[in-house]
This record gives structure tokens, C-alpha cells and sequence, in this order.
């Protein structure tokens, strides 16, 4: 991990960006500008996948907000305005671009390299899905071509989509040559192709999936022709950005460093079982083995006065959950009082935090963390399970039974979360918190009971409140399934917080500069999203 991060740094300053705007995708101007005759495509590698990882991270974030696995201060339009989306629209075409430049470094110098130019593929298909999902319909057929077309039309969203599976046809084609040079690889412990394999096939489960409300016969025939391929259906598989020490994790950064700058989630709470109060979704005495993993408590008191503005108010429905969790309820806008030292933080995982052994000291002072060598969860082999196991409810697919499926789903989530304890101290005062494996087959068997007595809908809502629940830190499937099956049920925001994103602004920037850009607004719905209006809030 240690060589990855050299890379990556050398990368961020060696390699010369390109400018962002679609219709001025250009290099810089720079006087030690790199050539294509003289670039390194290691280094070019190395700035795709930190590009990529930009994207993921600036989607992820807000959708965490807006799903409710983090805490969301402000209204739907506050949170996805005309300016969110800049980080992952610039970053998107600016890496699209590098992508370009990997291609013609290759062919001017002869270099054979199949398993870079693989990686890039991916990576550059996975973007455009992610745009199509964010901003529907977007430029594709006259990006980065700023000579000939400097303002670029958008293209529809199913055409987008469809044009990603040739291109990881072509990734996967460069995976089987079999070359023995690798790449650096952010994205997992070290590069093997089989793992980049995977991760192509899952995404066109993934693009399937999403399609099956618009295309079920073709999103079913999708569907099927994946299973009999490698995906991602092992912890190992996993497909997330590795952070260390050096670069630690923003939850890291954000919560240990001086003062917890966020709230987590009270909806969250509630669904993990975290506290003692009466919930408004679960309350049957079972914690989530994943909650001291998720989350970890600052103080042994509770908060009271002004530092729970919401005491009393009849508008939210928790307020304080109890056991000494502090959060605050979707759309709590109330001010901040001075409580970064008390409020819940992060925990160990995913952002190489705390694990809660009930020590209750101040993150900032606990030396028991990973010091930020977390992962940003992208694409996991839960993700797969949950995936499968809608599709084979909704669609009748194949791969197994749903019930199975999701109990693989579960299993899988708690595998990797728990694995985060191996490098903490799960014990205080003679008590070890460690969620054992009896925990967890308590809590699948739990599951699996309710899903077998639920009706078809419920089983869905029970599938993607699952899957939820295994996207902490990395939101953006449970984002997708949200829109695509309103699923799970949570928490209405306890002010007027306006019209739900069903996709997000574009960037006011590319509105301004370019003509074939009309600003869209929270309503209009992405290509494979034909849910009602006012589906989901």
C-alpha cells in the first residue's frame, strides 16, 4: 500500500491535468506540460484512477445525505443545487480526457500495455454510467472534441449506458491477453485482472438492473447472460479505494483530527438498532452487529439543553435516539452548538476510525483507530447479492433464490465491516465488544424469517433496506435502488425541504458556456427511472 501511495502522490504533481468544461477540454498551458511523446502511462494511470476516485467520492457524499445514511442539514435543493454536481461533472470529462491522452501515449510509442489501457476502460464506462444515473442525459458522441464540436449536445441516457458495454467488451478482451506487466491498482490490495474482470461484468449487471422498470425482458435477458461470468461475489472481489495513514480517509479526517464536524444519521440509528428509544422502523432489542463498527460514541452522557435543540418538538421523530448515540433527524437545520467533542463519530469502518469498545474518549485523543486507512466503498460483492436477489424477485432471473441471495448480501456486508476490527482494540475494562459470528447468524436468521413471511412488496422493501444499510460511506447504489423501487421506507425531513433530486443539477458553469445545456430541474428523472412523480421524498 505503501508503493500505491508514492505513485499517487508522484502522479498529483507530475501529470498535467486537463481543464474540465466539455466544451473546452484541452491541455493546460503549461511550459513543463507533459508530450504524449514523453508521458509516463503509469503516471497517466495513476491520475485516472485518482480522477475517478474524485467522482465517486463527490456522488457519494451527497447521496449519503439525500438516502439518509448521513445526516442531511439542509433542503433537497440546498443539498443538490447548481454547483454540487461540478466536482464530479469536471472530474468525469477531465478523466475522460486523460483517458484519451493514456490512448494515444500507447499507440505513439509502441507501448504494450493491455492491462492499463483495461483499467482505464473501465474506469471511464463506470463514469459515464454514474453520470447517466446522476444527470440523465448527458454529452457523450461530442466530448472532448473541442475543435470541432465546442459546445457539445447532450446525448440520451440509454444511448450512454449502451455504448459502455462494447467498451467493457474491449477492457475485458485487453484483461485476457494475459500481459505480465500490471498497473498500480487504488482499488484493491494488488492488480489482477481477473478482479478488473469482475468488476465489467458487474457493472453490466449493474446497467441491467437499473434498466428493468424500462426494459424488463431485456434487463432479464442482461441479467442472465452475467451470472455465468466472473463478477464480484467475494469479499476479496471488492471494488474500493484503498486510503492509508499518509492520505487517510475524509471521515478520518473529518472526525479525528481536531472536532467531529458532522452528524450521523438518527434514521440510520434506527434502522442499525442502535438505541434505546422507541424507533419508528425497528424495535425488537437486536443491535445491528455492525453498529460499534459504523459508529463511534465520544461521551458516557447524554445530550440535553442546548445541545438538543429538538427537545420537545413534536416535528421530529427522534431527536435523540438514546444509548448515547447523538445524531440529528433528516432535514434538521437547528444550529450547532458546541458539542464536536461529544457528538457520534465515524467509526472504524469504512473511514479507519474508532471501533466503540465503550472507552468513550474524545476521537480526537483515542489512539485505538486505523488513522484513516479506510476504503471508500464503490462496487461491493454485497452490492451483487442484493442486486441479484431484486432481480430475481422482480424479474425472475436466475443465480438463486432471493432469500438466498440476500442472506449472501448480509453475509458478505458483515464479513467485510467486521474484518475492520483486526487492527483495533475491540476490549475496555475487561469486556470485549467484537460482534461475533452467533451475532450475525442471529441477526441473518432474523432477516431471513421476516422475508419469508412478507408479501412480494415487502420482500422488496426488506432487499433494499438491506442493501441500505451495507452502503454506509458509499451511497450511491442505495441511491439507485431508492429511485428504482422507493425502497426501504425512511425518515420524511422535518422541514419543508422541497421536491426530491430524482437527478441532480447541471453544473451552472456548463449551463452558462454552453448553448445545448438547459438546466434540468429535481423532477426530470433519468432514462431507466419511469417511477411516478412524487414517488419518493
Amino acid at each position: 500500500m505503501k508503493n500505491i501511495f508514492k505513485y499517487s502522490l508522484i502522479a498529483s504533481f507530475a501529470l498535467t491535468l486537463f481543464s474540465c468544461e466539455t466544451g473546452e477540454l484541452e491541455l493546460l498551458e503549461n511550459p513543463n506540460s507533459i508530450t504524449v511523446d514523453s508521458a509516463d502511462p503509469n503516471f497517466v494511470l495513476n491520475q485516472i484512477q485518482l480522477d475517478f476516485n474524485q467522482v465517486v467520492g463527490s456522488y457519494s457524499g451527497i447521496d449519503s445525505d439525500i438516502v439518509r445514511l448521513d445526516n442531511q442539514r439542509d433542503t433537497y435543493p440546498n443539498t443538490v443545487g447548481v454547483t454540487t454536481g461540478n466536482t464530479a461533472w469536471n472530474n468525469s470529462y477531465g478523466m475522460f480526457a486523460n483517458v484519451d491522452f493514456l490512448e494515444q501515449v500507447l499507440v505513439t510509442n509502441e507501448f504494450d500495455l493491455p492491462n492499463h489501457l483495461g483499467v482505464a476502460q473501465v474506469l471511464e464506462a463506470y463514469a459515464y454510467f454514474l453520470l447517466v444515473d446522476h444527470f440523465g442525459d448527458v454529452p457523450f458522441s461530442q466530448a472532448n472534441q473541442p475543435e470541432e464540436f465546442p459546445n457539445p449536445v447532450l446525448d440520451s441516457g440509454s444511448s450512454v449506458y449502451d455504448a459502455q458495454f462494447e467498451l467493457l467488451d474491449s477492457a475485458i478482451a485487453n484483461f485476457n491477453q494475459g500481459s505480465t506487466v500490471i498497473p498500480s491498482d487504488f482499488f484493491h490490495e494488488s492488480f489482477e485482472a481477473s478482479n478488473w474482470i469482475a468488476l465489467a461484468n458487474s457493472l453490466k449487471l449493474r446497467a441491467y438492473l437499473n434498466q428493468r422498470l424500462v426494459d424488463p425482458s431485456g434487463a432479464t435477458a442482461g441479467i442472465n447472460s452475467v451470472l455465468g461470468s466472473n463478477i464480484i461475489d467475494e469479499v476479496s472481489e471488492d471494488f474500493n479505494f484503498i486510503y492509508n495513514p499518509s492520505s487517510p480517509h475524509p471521515y478520518f479526517a473529518n472526525n479525528y483530527s481536531s472536532t467531529v464536524d458532522t452528524y450521523q444519521s438518527n434514521n440510520l440509528y434506527d434502522y442499525l438498532n442502535s438505541g434505546d428509544a422507541t424507533g419508528i422502523f425497528i424495535e425488537n432489542g437486536i443491535a445491528d452487529p455492525r453498529v460499534r463498527y459504523y459508529h463511534y460514541r465520544q461521551t458516557d452522557s447524554e445530550p440535553s439543553g442546548s445541545r438538543l435543540p429538538c427537545e420537545g418538538d413534536a416535528n421530529y421523530d427522534y431527536c435523540y435516539v438514546g444509548n448515547l448515540y447523538w445524531g440529528r433527524d433528516h432535514g434538521d437545520t437547528e444550529g450547532l452548538p458546541n458539542d464536536g467533542a461529544r457528538k457520534t463519530a465515524a467509526g472504524v469502518y469504512p473511514g479507519g476510525g474508532a471501533f466503540d469498545n465503550n472507552a468513550f474518549e474524545r476521537a480526537r485523543d483515542t489512539e485505538n483507530t486505523l488513522q484513516g486507512a479506510g476504503v471508500l466503498p464503490i462496487y461491493l460483492s454485497s452490492h451483487t447479492h442484493f442486486a441479484l436477489a431484486e432481480a430475481a424477485l422482480t424479474l425472475g432471473t436466475g443465480g438463486g433464490s432471493p432469500a438466498q441471495l440476500l442472506e449472501l448480501g448480509i453475509r458478505r456486508s458483515m464479513t467485510k465491516v467486521l474484518s475492520f476490527a483486526e487492527g483495533v482494540d475491540t476490549s475496555f475494562d475487561g469486556t470485549n465488544y467484537e460482534a461475533t459470528s452467533a451475532d450475525v447468524d442471529a441477526y441473518v436468521t432474523r432477516v431471513v424469517n421476516e422475508y419469508s413471511s412478507a408479501s412480494n412488496d415487502g420482500k422488496l422493501e426488506i432487499i433494499a433496506r438491506e442493501q441500505w444499510i451495507a452502503s454506509f460511506g458509499g451511497a450511491i447504489e442505495a441511491y439507485n435502488t431508492y429511485r428504482r423501487t422507493g425502497s426501504p421506507e425512511l425518515q420524511e425531513a422535518v422541514i419543508a425541504a422541497g421536491p426530491y433530486p430524482r437527478t441532480w443539477r447541471y453544473p451552472a458553469n456548463e449551463v452558462s458556456n454552453n448553448p445545448n445545456v438547459t438546466q434540468n430541474t429535481p423532477s426530470n428523472k433519468t432514462f431507466w427511472d419511469n417511477n411516478p412523480d412524487n414517488f419518493i421524498d
